[in-house]
């Protein structure tokens, strides 16, 4: 699995890479890689989306609603989302935070959350981030 999402990472560069791992509690069945519509959404409203693809990513819900019903009818989920940063460390932003748990709690507790560091086209890192009920935040566990 992580070679197909390093792969993936890689292969978008200089655009930060998204997409998803589905499967059944831990156990990972398969990746699947989403479009990052980053730019597309920057260049329709630049004031709600102020940065480009090289430094954020959105994935369309659309397609993640479409990746969630094939996964469900296989009695799978999406266990994890994954998303690159071209040129820059590994850390689970403000942002992805925001993104993750809007309103202070996640929207999907169980999922977790795969940041991959790319320099030069090269993984150089990366983390998943769970959500820990305890301590009422994601905790970082270091994958690379």
């Amino acid at each position: 699995m992580l070679d197909e999402i390093f792969a993936e990472c890689e292969a978008r560069y200089p655009f930060e890479a998204c997409g998803f791992v589905i499967g059944k509690g831990r156990e990972v069945s398969r990746v699947v890689p989403a479009a990052n519509i980053q730019n597309e959404v920057h260049k329709r409203d630049p004031k709600r989306y102020p940065r480009d693809a090289k430094t954020a990513y959105t994935i369309d819900p659309k397609e993640m609603e479409r990746v969630s019903v094939t996964a469900a009818k296989s009695g799978k989920s999406i266990v994890a989302i994954f998303h690159s940063h071209p040129e820059h460390e590994v850390y689970f932003s403000a942002e992805d935070k925001g993104m993750a748990a809007p309103w202070g709690d996640p929207l999907f507790p169980d999922q977790s959350y795969i940041v991959v560091s790319v320099y030069e086209r090269k993984v150089k890192g990366a983390s998943e981030f769970y959500w820990d009920p305890a301590k009422k935040d994601f905790v970082e566990r270091k994958i690379v």
